[in-house]
Protein backbone atom coordinates (compact mmCIF):
# COMPACT_ATOMS: atom_id res chain seq x y z
CA UNK A 1 0.00 0.00 0.00
CA UNK A 2 2.93 2.43 1.39
CA UNK A 3 5.37 1.48 -2.21
CA UNK A 4 1.99 1.98 -4.15
CA UNK A 5 0.76 5.35 -3.28
CA UNK A 6 4.26 6.50 -3.21
CA UNK A 7 4.45 5.84 -7.18
CA UNK A 8 1.58 8.05 -7.79
CA UNK A 9 2.58 11.00 -5.13
CA UNK A 10 5.84 10.58 -5.85
CA UNK A 11 8.25 11.69 -3.27
CA UNK A 12 6.78 13.69 -0.64
CA UNK A 13 6.00 15.00 3.26
CA UNK A 14 5.14 12.30 5.11
CA UNK A 15 2.18 14.67 6.47
CA UNK A 16 0.81 14.44 2.48
CA UNK A 17 1.50 10.66 2.25
CA UNK A 18 -0.76 10.40 5.36
CA UNK A 19 -3.39 12.39 4.27
CA UNK A 20 -3.35 10.50 0.61
CA UNK A 21 -3.57 6.91 3.19
CA UNK A 22 -6.62 8.11 4.96
CA UNK A 23 -8.43 9.86 1.88
CA UNK A 24 -8.18 7.28 -0.33
CA UNK A 25 -7.27 3.69 1.89
CA UNK A 26 -9.73 4.62 4.81
CA UNK A 27 -6.90 4.61 7.06
CA UNK A 28 -7.22 6.52 10.71
CA UNK A 29 -4.95 9.26 10.72
CA UNK A 30 -3.12 7.43 13.83
CA UNK A 31 -2.87 4.20 11.60
CA UNK A 32 -1.84 6.30 8.39
CA UNK A 33 1.31 7.64 10.78
CA UNK A 34 2.22 3.71 11.95
CA UNK A 35 2.25 2.84 8.46
CA UNK A 36 4.84 5.35 7.40
CA UNK A 37 6.75 4.59 10.40
CA UNK A 38 6.73 0.49 9.62
CA UNK A 39 7.59 1.27 5.99
CA UNK A 40 9.15 -1.48 4.32
CA UNK A 41 13.39 -1.10 3.56
CA UNK A 42 12.94 0.38 -0.11
CA UNK A 43 11.20 3.27 1.62
CA UNK A 44 13.67 6.32 2.52
CA UNK A 45 13.43 9.13 4.57
CA UNK A 46 15.65 12.67 4.16
CA UNK A 47 17.43 13.64 7.22
CA UNK A 48 18.48 16.53 8.42
CA UNK A 49 15.74 18.67 7.51
CA UNK A 50 13.37 20.14 9.62
CA UNK A 51 9.17 20.27 8.29
CA UNK A 52 6.96 21.31 9.82
CA UNK A 53 5.08 19.08 12.05
CA UNK A 54 8.08 16.75 12.62
CA UNK A 55 7.13 15.54 8.54
CA UNK A 56 9.61 13.87 7.21
CA UNK A 57 10.68 13.76 2.98
CA UNK A 58 9.53 10.19 2.05
CA UNK A 59 10.25 8.63 -0.79
CA UNK A 60 11.32 5.36 -3.00
CA UNK A 61 14.99 4.06 -3.01
CA UNK A 62 14.79 4.03 -6.70
CA UNK A 63 13.53 7.75 -7.38
CA UNK A 64 16.32 9.01 -5.65
CA UNK A 65 18.02 12.24 -7.84
CA UNK A 66 15.15 11.92 -10.35
CA UNK A 67 13.50 15.22 -12.29
CA UNK A 68 10.51 13.99 -9.87
CA UNK A 69 12.59 14.01 -6.68
CA UNK A 70 13.92 17.12 -6.85
CA UNK A 71 11.05 18.98 -7.85
CA UNK A 72 9.07 17.73 -5.36
CA UNK A 73 11.97 17.98 -2.60
CA UNK A 74 12.33 21.94 -3.99
CA UNK A 75 8.83 22.56 -3.32
CA UNK A 76 8.96 21.13 -0.77
CA UNK A 77 11.58 23.03 0.73
CA UNK A 78 10.38 26.42 -0.70
CA UNK A 79 6.57 25.90 0.56
CA UNK A 80 8.85 25.97 4.29
CA UNK A 81 9.63 28.97 3.73
CA UNK A 82 12.85 30.35 5.91
CA UNK A 83 16.73 29.92 5.80
CA UNK A 84 16.77 26.88 3.79
CA UNK A 85 14.23 27.93 1.27
CA UNK A 86 16.06 31.31 0.81
CA UNK A 87 19.69 29.56 1.00
CA UNK A 88 18.02 27.25 -1.93
CA UNK A 89 16.74 30.11 -3.83
CA UNK A 90 20.20 31.63 -3.28
CA UNK A 91 22.08 28.85 -5.34
CA UNK A 92 19.37 28.25 -7.81
CA UNK A 93 19.46 32.05 -8.81
CA UNK A 94 23.05 31.76 -9.39
CA UNK A 95 23.70 28.22 -10.57
CA UNK A 96 27.17 28.12 -9.22
CA UNK A 97 27.99 30.35 -5.77
CA UNK A 98 31.81 30.88 -4.79
CA UNK A 99 31.42 29.94 -0.77
CA UNK A 100 31.81 33.60 0.22
CA UNK A 101 29.04 34.75 -2.03
CA UNK A 102 26.79 32.60 -1.02
CA UNK A 103 27.57 33.69 2.60
CA UNK A 104 25.86 37.11 1.43
CA UNK A 105 23.53 35.98 -1.41
CA UNK A 106 21.80 33.27 0.78
CA UNK A 107 19.98 35.88 3.10
CA UNK A 108 21.11 34.13 6.42
CA UNK A 109 23.28 36.30 9.01
CA UNK A 110 26.75 35.62 9.44
CA UNK A 111 26.29 35.40 13.15
CA UNK A 112 22.98 35.82 15.41
CA UNK A 113 21.36 35.14 18.19
CA UNK A 114 18.28 33.30 17.61
CA UNK A 115 19.21 33.16 13.69
CA UNK A 116 20.25 29.92 12.05
CA UNK A 117 23.50 31.36 10.57
CA UNK A 118 24.83 31.40 6.84
CA UNK A 119 27.47 28.53 7.27
CA UNK A 120 24.88 26.57 9.36
CA UNK A 121 21.92 26.76 6.67
CA UNK A 122 24.63 25.43 4.24
CA UNK A 123 26.50 22.54 6.77
CA UNK A 124 22.17 21.37 7.14
CA UNK A 125 21.42 21.35 3.25
CA UNK A 126 24.63 19.70 2.16
CA UNK A 127 24.17 17.05 4.91
CA UNK A 128 20.53 16.51 3.59
CA UNK A 129 22.28 15.95 0.27
CA UNK A 130 20.37 19.22 -1.45
CA UNK A 131 23.56 21.26 -1.59
CA UNK A 132 27.11 20.09 -2.47
CA UNK A 133 30.85 22.35 -1.87
CA UNK A 134 32.98 21.53 -4.33
CA UNK A 135 36.05 23.04 -5.92
CA UNK A 136 35.35 24.13 -9.36
CA UNK A 137 38.13 25.36 -12.03
CA UNK A 138 37.88 28.99 -12.46
CA UNK A 139 36.00 29.97 -9.03
CA UNK A 140 37.20 28.49 -6.07
CA UNK A 141 35.26 26.55 -3.66
CA UNK A 142 31.74 26.67 -4.97
CA UNK A 143 28.15 26.06 -3.45
CA UNK A 144 25.61 24.27 -5.84
CA UNK A 145 22.91 22.01 -5.72
CA UNK A 146 23.51 17.90 -6.06
CA UNK A 147 21.70 17.94 -9.15
CA UNK A 148 23.67 20.92 -10.76
CA UNK A 149 26.87 19.25 -9.55
CA UNK A 150 26.05 15.57 -11.21
CA UNK A 151 25.98 17.72 -14.52
CA UNK A 152 29.20 19.69 -13.96
CA UNK A 153 30.81 16.86 -12.93
CA UNK A 154 30.27 14.90 -15.87
CA UNK A 155 31.19 17.84 -18.03
CA UNK A 156 28.53 19.85 -18.72
CA UNK A 157 30.05 22.86 -18.11
CA UNK A 158 27.58 25.92 -19.72
CA UNK A 159 26.63 26.90 -16.30
CA UNK A 160 29.85 27.24 -14.60
CA UNK A 161 31.39 29.03 -18.12
CA UNK A 162 27.94 31.17 -17.52
CA UNK A 163 28.34 31.64 -13.60
CA UNK A 164 32.13 33.42 -14.60
CA UNK A 165 31.26 35.41 -17.23
CA UNK A 166 28.66 36.82 -14.79
CA UNK A 167 30.93 37.77 -11.80
CA UNK A 168 33.66 39.15 -14.29
CA UNK A 169 30.77 41.42 -15.65
CA UNK A 170 29.41 42.02 -11.72
CA UNK A 171 32.96 43.20 -10.60
CA UNK A 172 32.77 45.41 -13.40
CA UNK A 173 29.59 46.94 -12.07
CA UNK A 174 30.33 46.89 -8.59
CA UNK A 175 32.94 49.35 -9.80
CA UNK A 176 30.63 51.40 -11.67
CA UNK A 177 28.29 51.48 -8.75
CA UNK A 178 31.19 52.89 -6.34
CA UNK A 179 31.78 55.66 -9.02
CA UNK A 180 28.09 56.78 -9.04
CA UNK A 181 27.96 56.55 -5.48
CA UNK A 182 31.01 59.19 -4.77
CA UNK A 183 30.15 61.66 -7.29
CA UNK A 184 26.69 62.06 -6.43
CA UNK A 185 28.20 62.04 -2.56
CA UNK A 186 25.94 59.31 -1.21
CA UNK A 187 28.63 57.86 0.46
CA UNK A 188 31.67 58.38 2.55
CA UNK A 189 34.19 58.28 -0.20
CA UNK A 190 37.00 56.71 1.44
CA UNK A 191 35.18 53.73 3.02
CA UNK A 192 33.28 51.91 0.28
CA UNK A 193 33.62 48.27 0.71
CA UNK A 194 32.53 45.67 -2.43
CA UNK A 195 32.44 41.83 -2.85
CA UNK A 196 36.01 41.15 -4.33
CA UNK A 197 37.44 38.16 -6.23
CA UNK A 198 37.28 34.59 -4.85
CA UNK A 199 38.82 33.71 -1.17
CA UNK A 200 38.42 37.61 0.38
CA UNK A 201 35.26 37.94 2.49
CA UNK A 202 32.47 40.33 1.55
CA UNK A 203 31.83 43.40 3.72
CA UNK A 204 29.61 43.80 6.47
CA UNK A 205 26.74 45.86 8.13
CA UNK A 206 24.84 44.67 10.74
CA UNK A 207 25.09 41.23 11.32
CA UNK A 208 24.60 40.11 7.21
CA UNK A 209 27.30 40.69 4.34
CA UNK A 210 27.06 42.36 1.39
CA UNK A 211 28.33 43.24 -2.26
CA UNK A 212 28.30 46.54 -2.09
CA UNK A 213 28.68 48.45 1.51
CA UNK A 214 29.73 52.00 2.11
CA UNK A 215 28.87 54.69 5.41
CA UNK A 216 26.75 57.24 4.08
CA UNK A 217 26.12 61.04 5.87
CA UNK A 218 23.60 62.53 4.06
CA UNK A 219 20.31 63.91 5.87
CA UNK A 220 17.90 61.36 6.11
CA UNK A 221 20.40 58.89 6.98
CA UNK A 222 22.80 60.23 9.31
CA UNK A 223 21.63 60.52 13.19
CA UNK A 224 23.19 62.25 15.94
CA UNK A 225 23.81 60.16 18.92
CA UNK A 226 26.26 60.78 22.13
CA UNK A 227 27.19 64.18 20.70
CA UNK A 228 28.27 62.94 17.92
CA UNK A 229 27.42 62.38 14.17
CA UNK A 230 25.60 58.48 13.75
CA UNK A 231 25.90 57.51 9.91
CA UNK A 232 23.66 55.79 7.68
CA UNK A 233 24.56 52.88 5.48
CA UNK A 234 24.23 52.38 1.59
CA UNK A 235 23.81 48.91 1.24
CA UNK A 236 23.75 47.07 -2.27
CA UNK A 237 23.47 43.53 -3.81
CA UNK A 238 23.38 42.56 -7.52
CA UNK A 239 22.49 39.54 -9.77
CA UNK A 240 23.29 40.31 -13.44
CA UNK A 241 20.79 38.65 -15.11
CA UNK A 242 17.25 39.00 -16.77
CA UNK A 243 13.99 38.40 -15.25
CA UNK A 244 14.45 38.37 -11.37
CA UNK A 245 11.71 36.70 -9.77
CA UNK A 246 10.35 36.78 -6.51
CA UNK A 247 12.08 34.11 -5.00
CA UNK A 248 15.29 35.27 -6.25
CA UNK A 249 14.89 38.55 -4.14
CA UNK A 250 13.62 36.96 -1.09
CA UNK A 251 17.15 36.22 0.69
CA UNK A 252 17.99 40.01 0.01
CA UNK A 253 14.31 41.06 1.28
CA UNK A 254 15.29 39.06 4.46
CA UNK A 255 18.48 40.94 5.18
CA UNK A 256 16.75 44.13 4.83
CA UNK A 257 13.52 43.53 7.11
CA UNK A 258 16.04 41.49 9.35
CA UNK A 259 18.35 44.79 9.48
CA UNK A 260 15.75 47.54 10.36
CA UNK A 261 14.92 45.45 13.63
CA UNK A 262 18.75 46.08 14.92
CA UNK A 263 18.55 48.90 17.06
CA UNK A 264 22.17 49.82 16.73
CA UNK A 265 22.40 49.71 13.08
CA UNK A 266 22.29 53.13 11.59
CA UNK A 267 19.53 54.06 8.62
CA UNK A 268 20.09 52.27 5.56
CA UNK A 269 19.83 53.08 1.71
CA UNK A 270 18.98 49.49 -0.03
CA UNK A 271 19.52 49.11 -3.43
CA UNK A 272 19.26 45.79 -5.40
CA UNK A 273 20.55 45.96 -8.93
CA UNK A 274 19.76 43.32 -11.70
CA UNK A 275 19.39 43.46 -15.74
CA UNK A 276 15.51 43.21 -15.36
CA UNK A 277 12.81 42.23 -12.87
CA UNK A 278 9.83 40.38 -13.23
CA UNK A 279 6.76 42.37 -11.57
CA UNK A 280 6.53 40.41 -8.56
CA UNK A 281 9.96 41.07 -7.81
CA UNK A 282 9.54 44.50 -8.19
CA UNK A 283 6.89 45.07 -6.02
CA UNK A 284 7.97 43.15 -3.54
CA UNK A 285 11.15 45.38 -3.24
CA UNK A 286 9.08 48.65 -3.42
CA UNK A 287 7.36 47.19 -0.60
CA UNK A 288 9.95 46.68 1.53
CA UNK A 289 11.56 50.22 0.83
CA UNK A 290 14.26 49.03 -1.87
CA UNK A 291 15.03 50.53 -4.54
CA UNK A 292 15.21 48.11 -8.07
CA UNK A 293 17.56 49.55 -9.88
CA UNK A 294 18.77 48.06 -13.28
CA UNK A 295 22.34 48.24 -15.20
CA UNK A 296 19.96 50.32 -17.72
CA UNK A 297 18.57 52.97 -15.35
CA UNK A 298 21.69 53.85 -13.50
CA UNK A 299 23.88 53.83 -16.14
CA UNK A 300 21.85 54.48 -19.73
CA UNK A 301 20.84 51.66 -22.21
CA UNK A 302 24.41 51.90 -23.80
CA UNK A 303 26.62 50.87 -20.95
CA UNK A 304 23.79 48.20 -20.31
CA UNK A 305 23.81 46.37 -23.39
CA UNK A 306 28.03 46.99 -23.44
CA UNK A 307 27.44 44.66 -20.32
CA UNK A 308 25.18 42.19 -21.85
CA UNK A 309 27.98 41.70 -24.81
CA UNK A 310 30.59 41.23 -22.49
CA UNK A 311 29.55 38.65 -20.71
CA UNK A 312 28.29 37.08 -24.14
CA UNK A 313 32.02 37.40 -25.11
CA UNK A 314 33.21 35.86 -22.54
CA UNK A 315 31.13 32.95 -22.09
CA UNK A 316 32.64 32.13 -25.52
CA UNK A 317 35.88 33.03 -25.11
CA UNK A 318 35.29 30.20 -21.80
CA UNK A 319 33.97 27.87 -24.40
CA UNK A 320 37.26 28.20 -26.59
CA UNK A 321 35.98 30.83 -29.49
CA UNK A 322 37.91 33.95 -28.17
CA UNK A 323 36.76 37.40 -30.26
CA UNK A 324 39.73 39.74 -29.44
CA UNK A 325 38.44 42.40 -31.48
CA UNK A 326 35.20 42.54 -29.87
CA UNK A 327 36.47 42.06 -26.75
CA UNK A 328 38.96 44.97 -26.81
CA UNK A 329 35.94 47.28 -28.31
CA UNK A 330 34.03 46.24 -24.68
CA UNK A 331 36.71 46.84 -22.36
CA UNK A 332 37.28 50.12 -24.01
CA UNK A 333 33.37 51.25 -23.89
CA UNK A 334 33.32 49.96 -20.22
CA UNK A 335 37.19 51.22 -18.75
CA UNK A 336 35.67 54.14 -18.48
CA UNK A 337 35.38 54.38 -14.94
CA UNK A 338 38.75 54.20 -13.40
CA UNK A 339 39.34 50.28 -11.80
CA UNK A 340 36.44 49.18 -13.47
CA UNK A 341 38.56 46.52 -15.62
CA UNK A 342 41.28 46.11 -13.11
CA UNK A 343 39.61 43.42 -11.87
CA UNK A 344 39.44 41.45 -14.72
CA UNK A 345 42.67 41.21 -15.84
CA UNK A 346 43.79 38.01 -14.32
CA UNK A 347 40.25 35.96 -15.40
CA UNK A 348 41.04 38.01 -19.23
CA UNK A 349 44.61 36.73 -19.79
CA UNK A 350 43.99 32.91 -19.15
CA UNK A 351 41.44 33.07 -21.93
CA UNK A 352 44.67 35.56 -23.95
CA UNK A 353 46.83 32.52 -23.06
CA UNK A 354 44.34 29.80 -23.81
CA UNK A 355 44.53 31.51 -27.39
CA UNK A 356 47.81 31.97 -28.60
CA UNK A 357 47.79 28.00 -27.46
CA UNK A 358 45.21 27.18 -29.38
CA UNK A 359 47.34 28.75 -32.48
CA UNK A 360 50.03 26.28 -32.27
CA UNK A 361 48.55 23.06 -30.45
CA UNK A 362 47.66 20.24 -31.85
CA UNK A 363 45.47 19.64 -28.95
CA UNK A 364 42.31 20.48 -27.09
CA UNK A 365 43.11 23.48 -25.01
CA UNK A 366 40.90 24.04 -21.71
CA UNK A 367 40.60 26.94 -19.36
CA UNK A 368 40.52 26.48 -15.42
CA UNK A 369 40.95 22.77 -15.69
CA UNK A 370 40.44 20.64 -12.14
CA UNK A 371 42.45 17.72 -12.06
CA UNK A 372 42.16 15.41 -8.65
CA UNK A 373 45.10 13.51 -8.07
CA UNK A 374 46.24 11.30 -4.96
CA UNK A 375 47.35 14.00 -2.89
CA UNK A 376 44.58 16.73 -3.50
CA UNK A 377 43.11 18.88 -6.42
CA UNK A 378 44.96 20.92 -9.00
CA UNK A 379 43.69 23.72 -10.91
CA UNK A 380 45.48 24.14 -14.11
CA UNK A 381 45.01 27.78 -16.07
CA UNK A 382 45.40 26.23 -19.48
CA UNK A 383 45.42 22.46 -20.19
CA UNK A 384 47.04 20.75 -23.43
CA UNK A 385 46.49 16.82 -23.29
CA UNK A 386 46.86 14.86 -26.34
CA UNK A 387 47.58 11.02 -25.84
CA UNK A 388 51.25 10.32 -27.10
CA UNK A 389 51.41 13.47 -28.11
CA UNK A 390 51.50 16.57 -25.66
CA UNK A 391 50.77 17.33 -22.19
CA UNK A 392 51.27 20.86 -20.58
CA UNK A 393 49.92 22.42 -18.04
CA UNK A 394 50.45 26.46 -18.06
CA UNK A 395 49.96 28.46 -14.88
CA UNK A 396 48.96 31.98 -15.86
CA UNK A 397 49.25 35.17 -13.51
CA UNK A 398 47.45 38.22 -15.17
CA UNK A 399 48.98 41.35 -13.14
CA UNK A 400 49.87 44.77 -13.43
CA UNK A 401 52.57 44.89 -15.96
CA UNK A 402 55.36 46.85 -12.88
CA UNK A 403 54.22 44.29 -10.46
CA UNK A 404 56.30 41.18 -9.79
CA UNK A 405 54.75 37.39 -9.12
CA UNK A 406 54.48 36.68 -5.51
CA UNK A 407 56.83 34.42 -4.84
CA UNK A 408 54.11 31.97 -2.53
CA UNK A 409 52.77 31.76 -5.17
CA UNK A 410 55.86 30.34 -7.22
CA UNK A 411 56.46 28.42 -4.06
CA UNK A 412 52.76 26.74 -4.08
CA UNK A 413 53.39 26.02 -7.88
CA UNK A 414 56.71 24.36 -7.76
CA UNK A 415 56.03 22.21 -4.33
CA UNK A 416 52.25 21.67 -5.02
CA UNK A 417 50.27 21.58 -8.51
CA UNK A 418 53.10 20.45 -10.47
CA UNK A 419 53.24 17.60 -8.48
CA UNK A 420 49.76 17.00 -8.09
CA UNK A 421 49.39 17.26 -12.11
CA UNK A 422 52.09 14.54 -12.15
CA UNK A 423 50.36 12.79 -10.20
CA UNK A 424 46.98 12.86 -12.09
CA UNK A 425 49.00 12.05 -15.36
CA UNK A 426 50.39 8.59 -13.45
CA UNK A 427 46.55 7.99 -12.83
CA UNK A 428 45.65 8.55 -16.41
CA UNK A 429 48.91 6.18 -17.47
CA UNK A 430 50.70 8.70 -19.42
CA UNK A 431 53.82 7.25 -21.51
CA UNK A 432 53.95 10.07 -24.10
CA UNK A 433 56.80 12.81 -23.92
CA UNK A 434 57.95 14.51 -21.14
CA UNK A 435 55.27 16.58 -19.25
CA UNK A 436 55.67 20.24 -19.65
CA UNK A 437 55.06 22.76 -17.43
CA UNK A 438 55.11 26.72 -17.69
CA UNK A 439 54.33 29.99 -16.20
CA UNK A 440 52.90 32.72 -17.90
CA UNK A 441 52.55 36.36 -16.48
CA UNK A 442 51.58 40.05 -17.91
CA UNK A 443 54.18 41.09 -14.86
CA UNK A 444 57.46 40.26 -13.86
CA UNK A 445 59.88 37.75 -11.63
CA UNK A 446 62.02 37.97 -9.29
CA UNK A 447 65.48 36.90 -9.43
CA UNK A 448 64.70 34.43 -6.54
CA UNK A 449 61.96 33.28 -8.28
CA UNK A 450 63.54 33.02 -11.52
CA UNK A 451 66.49 30.77 -9.65
CA UNK A 452 64.25 28.50 -8.40
CA UNK A 453 62.69 28.20 -11.19
CA UNK A 454 65.71 27.18 -12.66
CA UNK A 455 67.05 25.07 -10.01
CA UNK A 456 63.60 22.88 -10.64
CA UNK A 457 64.55 22.69 -14.14
CA UNK A 458 67.87 20.92 -13.38
CA UNK A 459 67.35 19.54 -11.03
CA UNK A 460 64.09 17.43 -13.02
CA UNK A 461 65.33 17.98 -16.66
CA UNK A 462 64.61 13.64 -17.04
CA UNK A 463 61.29 13.97 -15.78
CA UNK A 464 59.84 17.22 -17.09
CA UNK A 465 60.43 20.57 -18.67
CA UNK A 466 59.70 23.69 -17.39
CA UNK A 467 59.98 27.34 -18.28
CA UNK A 468 58.83 30.65 -17.50
CA UNK A 469 57.52 33.63 -19.69
CA UNK A 470 57.34 37.22 -18.51
CA UNK A 471 55.15 40.41 -19.65
CA UNK A 472 57.32 41.08 -22.84
CA UNK A 473 58.25 36.91 -23.79
CA UNK A 474 54.46 36.82 -23.21
CA UNK A 475 53.58 40.02 -26.15
CA UNK A 476 56.66 38.05 -28.56
CA UNK A 477 54.33 34.95 -28.44
CA UNK A 478 51.30 37.14 -29.59
CA UNK A 479 53.03 39.08 -31.57
CA UNK A 480 54.60 35.79 -33.22
CA UNK A 481 51.01 35.29 -35.16
CA UNK A 482 50.61 39.25 -36.27
CA UNK A 483 47.25 38.30 -34.99
CA UNK A 484 46.10 42.97 -34.43
CA UNK A 485 42.90 42.64 -32.04
CA UNK A 486 45.18 40.11 -30.00
CA UNK A 487 48.08 42.22 -29.73
CA UNK A 488 45.49 45.49 -28.80
CA UNK A 489 43.65 43.40 -25.88
CA UNK A 490 47.49 42.99 -25.07
CA UNK A 491 48.90 45.81 -25.38
CA UNK A 492 45.84 48.07 -24.06
CA UNK A 493 45.49 46.04 -20.90
CA UNK A 494 49.44 44.79 -20.31
CA UNK A 495 51.83 46.68 -21.29
CA UNK A 496 50.51 50.10 -19.57
CA UNK A 497 54.06 50.22 -17.81
CA UNK A 498 56.37 49.74 -20.66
Amino acid sequence: MLVQALKTLGPCLSTDLAAYLVDNHGLSPAAARQRISRAPPGVKRLGHLPFPRRARFIYLEDSFASFLYWENLYKAIHDLGGPYSRALNAVLARGVVPVEHFRGACGSPISQKKQISADAALERLIKANVLVKASVGGLGECVMTKQMSELIFRGVNQTVNETRSRLIAEEILLEYIKDWSRRLGMVSYGSVKTRESKGKELPRVGTFAWDFTAPSYISGLSDWANGAIKPGFFVCDLLLKDQVSQQDIEPFVNKIKTLKALRKIGRQFPVFVAGSYQLDAFKLLRENGVIPATVENLFGKETAESFKELMKVLMKAAEGVLNPEKLDELIGRLGKVEGAVRNMRGALFEFLVAEVIRKESPAEVEVSKILKAKSGSAEVDVWELKSGVVARAIECKGINPSGYVDEKEIDVWLRKRIIRVREYLDSIGWNGPKPRFELWTSGRLTDDSLERIKNTREANKNKFEIVAFDSMSVFGKIRKYNDKSLMAVYANNYCDAW
